[in-house]
């Protein structure tokens, strides 16, 4: 840092701890601190004198606070929080200020989709570092939008914190978490990610093995009528049927489907990954059951409690699924 820029820094530093302070006849004047220690905060950033910057910005918030400004007092913590995670690689300190932010931005009343925003970099900010707390930071931002009526804005949100979990093995979790997000789907009428929510809560049920569960699950979801014409449902169906017969190379060929890469990767991921118990495999020159790539040639349900559905439509093209290690 140049002894210029060094100068003016600690120049706004003195005037923001004198504003702060006061005097025998005069209170804090904490509108000229605040802008100070902005200032200073700046100079610092500018210097990449990172630490004394965050710091700095900290303060500002501190004083914001103090008049009232609380949009600024936000903004301030989220400069610190993104100079703790990209500059100083503290993630301690990133997820303090993030969250603080998150907090300012919620408490504003007008920014709360920033105010999740901020809960989920302070979630990822601590996956590397408490996965116990990550998950919970994770929640909070969820709940954020489900409290503010905001649930449509955080879909993504809902689809990283189910993923997450997954690779986590905290398979249940990811579970109540779809179910969150099918809420959401239901009151604003996003029928295509209700049925992305409905194969992932499926593939997830069948990588517990609970061949009963998912059947009832596939029960409840067939009452929807357009899931039932929809490709998700043709591959639920197919693994339903690849499980129940134990056929472990035609429930691979449906976890190939190109479908399943339109959702979260490690749902994807997960579903190749998923295996009955006891079984064996098919000789492979016995032919599986045709997969829904394969247009015109409906599922042939064969077992007790199938659910026939329609030819699905052409295939998607464009994109294959990714070739990923075992999560579980």
């Amino acid at each position: 840092m140049d002894s210029s820029s060094l100068k003016l820094a600690q120049s706004f530093v003195k005037d923001a701890q004198k504003a702060s302070k006061g005097g025998w006849f005069s209170k804090p004047e904490w509108d000229l601190a605040a802008q100070y220690w902005d200032k200073a905060a700046t100079a610092f950033k500018a210097g990449r004198h990172f630490e004394q910057a965050a710091d700095c910005y900290s303060k500002a918030s501190a004083a914001y606070v103090q008049i009232n400004t609380v949009y600024m007092a936000a903004k301030c913590c989220e400069n610190a929080g993104i100079l703790a995670e990209q500059q100083l690689k503290d993630p301690a300190k990133a997820i303090e200020y993030y969250s603080r932010a998150s907090d300012l931005f919620l408490s504003q009343g007008s920014s709360p989709d920033k105010a999740a925003e901020l809960m989920e970099k302070a979630a990822k900010a601590c996956e590397g570092v408490d996965t116990e707390k990550a998950i919970q930071l994770h929640y909070n931002a969820l709940s954020i939008y489900e409290n503010e009526d905001r649930g449509r804005f955080g879909v993504e949100t809902f689809r990283k914190t189910t993923g997450y979990l997954i690779e986590q093995s905290r398979l249940n979790e990811a579970i109540e978490v779809q179910r969150r997000l099918v809420a959401i789907c239901e009151q604003t009428n996003n029928q295509a990610e209700l049925n992305k929510c409905y194969l992932g809560i499926l593939i997830i049920t069948l990588a517990f093995g609970d061949e009963v569960q998912a059947g009832k699950c596939m029960n409840e979801f067939v009452q929807n009528d357009m899931f039932m014409r929809s490709r998700e449902a043709y591959v639920a169906d197919g693994l339903m049927q690849a499980f129940s017969a134990g056929d472990e190379e035609a429930l691979q060929g449906y976890a190939e489907d190109q479908t399943l890469s339109f959702l979260d990767g490690s749902v994807g991921r997960l579903a190749k990954k998923i295996r009955i118990p006891g079984a064996r495999r098919i000789a492979k020159k016995q032919p599986a059951p045709p997969l829904p790539s394969q247009a015109g040639h409906p599922i042939q349900s064969q077992s007790p409690g199938s659910f026939p559905l329609p030819p699905p439509a052409a295939p998607i093209a464009g994109v294959d699924d990714d070739d990923e290690d075992d999560l579980l």
